[in-house]
């Protein structure tokens, strides 16, 4: 008889920025390792002997700092440091239902600010990625302005690349201090050695970040008119852009695409926190993502050359940290509502032979329901040095997205972790098994 399942799995877990990602895969691992004492319940399953396998060909770096993250939630009750790199993180645990064989898992992390990226992996000419860029400042109420002056910067005669390059940076820079998410090459927000772009003056910032793999090889996006106009600029332009794909953008979506499951985690209390101009540019940002894995997009075919294929026949939407909002907009179905509300049209360009389920999860609790409705007792992070746990409101979910509102119209407030200093019992959860039992266990 055909064996009918997969012993060794590739799990990719995604998300725009700050959605969690680093909370959700530790404790993730940290439910595996302690199975015996943790509140993690598989159907028909039970797991034991969780062990780290560590690859000699795999960089020191590269290794997801599990331990690192685990203490800092268990010993300083703070939340871990998010994801500032690639990160990947390879175990093994035995099955119950297995009698002679392991469950080989692979877990790969990456930082949000790359997903930004994504649209390089669907256009592999700087023309094509130039006009998908210039229609996003165009059509987007947050960008238009400094997208704008970014334009009118660029049409003048025989712009030079340096000038084009300070333009961008400085657009890049107007970008971050407006908290946009779409900053794209993704290095002049997160550099490669993974130190994030600070909140500062925009002109201090454009001096010292790099739109590039180097002070040598930036690149910026051009319209139509400036690349007829500019035949050498346009292509050096698309030298400095094809290596930054090739080098950068090009690995990561390439093994994001031979995962066989995707996790992507969507923080639905911040975007409502920040208002419709970030719930569109993290909508338009997943379904950059989407596209760009798509078997039948250029990454599809780059894969083919690569004699690879697309591995991908799972998607689990997630709506993380699901314990800010108030319970009963879990148990009414609003939270989840939300959640594929937003991401429909991101299915709908997934193949039909792709299993795509929607979940609710908080993978570390840090609240209780309080004692009326739309209330929350937990420990808030602002103005409590003595961390005292407090009871507070939280905003009603709506039932659909609404057709506009403003940064800090709902209130979700920030709290911090509740984890005990006992590392051997890991923090309680809000379905985080389940959604391990649909990436990994079918």
């Amino acid at each position: 008889m055909a064996l009918s399942f997969d012993r060794k799995k590739k799990i990719a877990i995604t998300g725009t920025v700050n959605c969690g990602k680093t909370v959700f895969l530790t404790s993730l691992l940290w439910q595996l390792e302690e199975h015996e004492d943790a509140r993690f319940f598989l159907p028909r399953i039970s797991l034991s002997g969780f062990r780290e396998r560590r690859r000699k060909d795999r960089s020191r770096e590269e290794r997801f700092p599990y331990d690192r993250y685990r203490d800092a939630l268990a010993e300083r009750g703070q939340w871990p440091r998010k994801t500032r790199d690639f990160h990947r993180y390879h175990c093994e645990i035995d099955r119950s239902d297995w009698r002679w064989w392991t469950q080989s898992l692979e877990f790969l992390d990456f930082p949000g600010e790359r997903i930004a990226d994504a649209a390089m992996m669907v256009y592999d000419d700087h023309g094509d990625w130039s006009d998908r860029m210039f229609d996003h400042f165009e059509s987007n109420s947050g960008y238009s302005e400094v997208g704008q002056r970014f334009r009118q910067d660029l049409e003048v005669n025989e712009i030079s690349a340096d000038a084009a390059v300070k333009a961008y940076r400085l657009a890049l820079a107007r970008f971050i201090r407006d908290y946009k998410p779409l900053v794209s090459p993704s290095v002049f927000l997160l550099d490669r050695t993974g130190v994030v772009a600070r909140n500062d003056h925009e002109e201090t910032l454009a001096a010292v970040r790099r739109c590039g793999l180097d002070e040598g090889s930036q690149f910026a996006p051009l319209p139509k008119s400036v690349r007829e106009a500019n035949p050498k600029l346009a292509k050096t332009m698309q030298r400095h852009y094809r290596q930054y794909r090739k080098d950068m953008v090009l690995p990561l979506f390439t093994d994001l695409m031979t995962a066989q499951s995707l996790v992507v985690l969507v923080d639905i209390p911040s975007l409502l926190v920040g208002g419709v101009g970030r719930y569109n540019d993290n909508r338009q940002i997943v379904l950059d993502l989407i596209e760009a894995m798509r078997s039948d997009s250029v990454g599809g075919r780059i894969l083919k050359r690569l004699r690879l294929q697309s591995s991908l026949d799972r998607i689990a939407f997630v709506a993380t940290k699901a314990d800010l909002v108030s319970r009963n907009d879990i148990e009414n179905g609003r939270l989840e509502s939300l959640l594929k509300q937003m991401n429909a049209r991101a299915k709908k360009l997934l193949s039909p032979t792709i299993d795509v389920k929607w979940f609710i999860c908080s993978a570390c609790l840090s609240t209780t329901a309080g004692k009326t409705a739309h209330t929350l007792t937990g420990i808030p992070m602002m103005d409590n040095a003595d961390r005292q746990e407090m009871e507070f409101p939280v905003s009603p979910l709506p039932e659909s997205w609404p057709d506009d509102w403003s940064p800090m119209e709902y209130c979700f407030p920030d709290v911090l972790p509740r984890a005990r200093r006992n590392v051997q019992i890991p923090p309680d959860h809000m379905r985080l098994d389940t959604v391990f039992d649909f990436i990994a266990m079918r």
